[in-house]
Formats: structure tokens, C-alpha cells, sequence
């Protein structure tokens, strides 16, 4: 659809078959040297580079940083509309190029290849990788975003040119794969997965991923590093509310003395709860607003926890809790600061006043943060 296509390809002393996949990227590219655009990201010492040039490929000399910075440093240079990515190790067929752009002119902004619905040759992948690291690792990144990704590690993917200019790519390394993807949903990208073939490594070469039986290891810690730190609400938000709402059953039913096999310790424990919670799900509030490139949930939420209403709230539940703990003050003072040996029902209520002075003053602590946060973040777009 008049699109210009750049394939990137990052390259490490890919001598050997680098060739083959810069002609097997022509093909994917209809032979289109005026048009389209294979670009070529060189940090070896081989020569590669001459290879590449001598077959028409752009060649953007680079040092050796890491897969992600590869992809990151590509960015000014890329000439297309439509960018294809890949490794230069020839484990993916560019030939496959035109199943990537055909989506892309569907609508698709981000388009994933997908090795677990294409096709495998066998030996390509080490079986702990192939059976347990990829689909684990995958697993772990469904259940945490809540998407329906089959493969999150396959290297071969496309999107627009702006899709990827507006990620803002921070990895340098391996992780630059889930942070791809974690990013295209966090913009709301339009996204598919198109099946792939994957080969094995040619001429025998060894894979980087696999020099040291440390490295993949490595690799996959990172992947979930990335995933986990983009999303800290997961653990955070849903968790708090559970949290909260069993805390103060705990306290509210406690509230006036002691029930069945249940007393102070159960209280105290539910009160430990609450306070738990409550911070949980501002916690996770907060990482909701970092990790929305929209802004429209700092908006929604700037709105509910407003300076007034919120400052109200929260002195209200301090003289409620005040109010709840006098008799405890009371008794503390009175026996010469300190209790009597008698636990009396008057004093279950104080832990519930105790309680809710805790919340409010989280509740209050937190609405400083979130304008404080908000400001920032208004200051850095």
C-alpha cells in the first residue's frame, strides 16, 4: 500500500550467514532496493560489514552494547513506514516479510511472530528452552498483563515506524523483547501474531544466547525483571483489596469485645491487615498512574483523591479515632501510664480507633504524592 519497509537487523560477527539474510531479506522486500530499506546494525570485528554493504544493505557501525541498544540506536536511521525486526543469525526466514506488512496494512500497529503456532525445525531449541524457559516465562507474563501472547519471545516482529519511536525504548539487552511488547499494550497498540518458521543456527555457529549455561538463565531473570517492574500493580492493587476487606471484617466485628474463640490477637491481626491493604492499594494506585502513557488514570484519579475532599476524609477518621481511643488514654493515664492487668471490651474499640487514624493518615500522605507525582509527570511530556 505505498509503505516503505526497513528491515533492522542487529549483527555480531555474523560473517557466515549474514549474506544469506540479507538476500533472503530482498525477497521478502520484492527485490525493492529504491523503496525499501535493509539497515544493518554492525558491532563486530568480522566483515560483515563489507558483506552487507556489497549486497546493498545500509550498515550503521555501532559498539558493542547489548541487543535492545541495537534496536534503540537503529531508530534515526530507519527510512520506512514499516519496520521489520529480526536477528541476523538466520534462525528466521525474511522471506516471510510480506505475512508481517500485509497485517500492518490491515490496521495492526504491532505485529508478533509466533513460533509456537508455525513451525519448528527440529534441534533449533534446546529442549529447556523450547519446553520450559519460553513457556514459562510466558505463562508468567500472560498472567500478570492479561493478555493471550503465544510466543513473548520470538525475535521476529513488525510495527510502524511511529509504534516505535512513541515506546521509547530503555533496554539494552535481552529484555528489549518484553519491554516491546509491554509497551504496546501499555499504548494500546493494535496487536496480532503472525506464524513464523524457525530454523536451526547454520554453518554451526553458537548462538549468543546460548555460550554458557549461565547466559540463558540470565536472560530469562531479566525478561521477568522487565516485566514485573512494569507491572507492580499486579502485585500490588487486587492483593490490597483482599487484604483490606478481610482486615476489617477482622477489626469491625471485633469491635466491641471479644467473639467465640476470637479476641484481641485476631483483632491485632486484622488491624495489621488493614493498614497492609490500604498501603498495597495506593502503592499499586501510584505504579497505575507511572505506567499509563495516556494519563487518563492519573486524571481519573487526581479527580477522586482531590486536596479538599481527601484532607476532610482523612480528619474526619482521625477524630473518629480519637474519639475511639479515649477510653485507652484514659486508663493508660490513670494507672500511672500504664495498663491494668484486666482487659476490658472498651478497649477493642480503641484498637478500631487506632486503625482508622492509621488509614487516614495513608490516605492523606498518599494524596500529597499523587499531586506531587502528577506535577512531575505534567513537567516530563
Amino acid at each position: 500500500m505505498n509503505k516503505k519497509i526497513t528491515i533492522v537487523i542487529p549483527c555480531l560477527n555474523e560473517g557466515k550467514v549474514i549474506g544469506e539474510v540479507i538476500r533472503d531479506s530482498w525477497i521478502g522486500l520484492g527485490n525493492d532496493k529504491i523503496n525499501n530499506q535493509v539497515l544493518i546494525i554492525d558491532s563486530g570485528t568480522d566483515d560483515s560489514e563489507e558483506i552487507a554493504k556489497s549486497l546493498g544493505a545500509d550498515v550503521l557501525k555501532t559498539p558493542k552494547r547489548g541487543l535492545g541498544r541495537a534496536y534503540i540506536d537503529a531508530i534515526p536511521h530507519i527510512k520506512g513506514d514499516y519496520v521489520v525486526m529480526g536477528d541476523a543469525d538466520g534462525t528466521y526466514d525474511f522471506k516471510e516479510t510480506p505475512n508481517f506488512t500485509k497485517k500492518l496494512d490491515e490496521g495492526y500497529e504491532y505485529v508478533m511472530g509466533t513460533r509456537t503456532k508455525g513451525w519448528i525445525e527440529k534441534g533449533s531449541r534446546p529442549p529447556l528452552h523450547r519446553f520450559f524457559g519460553a513457556p514459562v516465562t510466558n505463562w508468567i507474563f500472560n498472567l500478570v498483563y492479561g493478555s493471550n501472547f503465544s510466543d513473548i519471545h520470538c525475535g521476529m516482529r513488525a510495527m510502524t515506524k511511529v509504534a516505535l519511536v512513541k515506546m521509547k525504548l530503555k533496554s539494552q539487552s535481552w529484555q528489549y523483547a518484553s519491554e516491546m511488547i509491554i509497551k504496546a499494550m501499555q499504548l494500546g497498540l493494535k496487536t496480532t501474531e503472525v506464524p513464523i518458521r524457525f530454523y536451526k543456527d547454520k554453518h554451526g555457529r553458537i548462538p549468543h544466547l546460548r555460550q554458557g549455561w549461565l547466559t540463558p538463565w540470565k536472560a530469562g531473570w531479566i525478561s521477568l525483571q522487565m516485566m514485573f517492574t512494569h507491572r507492580a500493580d499486579f502485585f500490588l492493587f487486587r492483593p490490597g483489596i483482599l487484604l483490606l476487606f478481610l482486615g476489617l471484617l477482622a477489626v469491625v466485628s471485633l469491635s466491641f469485645g471479644p467473639v467465640y474463640i476470637f479476641s484481641i490477637h485476631f483483632m491485632l491481626l486484622g488491624m495489621t491487615l488493614t493498614i497492609l491493604g490500604a498501603v498495597s492499594i495506593f502503592m499499586g494506585l501510584v505504579a497505575k498512574a507511572i505506567y499509563d502513557p495516556s494519563g487518563k488514570k492519573m486524571k481519573k484519579y487526581m479527580k477522586f483523591f482531590q486536596y479538599n475532599k481527601s484532607f476532610l476524609a482523612s480528619l474526619v477518621l482521625i477524630i473518629i479515632g480519637i474519639f475511639f481511643t479515649l477510653p485507652l488514654v484514659s486508663d493508660f493515664i490513670s494507672f500511672g501510664y500504664n495498663l491494668s492487668s484486666g482487659l476490658q471490651d472498651k478497649y477493642y474499640l480503641s484498637v478500631t480507633g487506632l486503625t482508622l487514624i492509621i488509614i487516614a493518615f495513608v490516605n492523606f500522605t498518599f494524596t500529597l504524592l499523587l499531586h506531587s507525582l502528577s506535577e512531575r509527570l505534567q513537567e516530563n511530556q
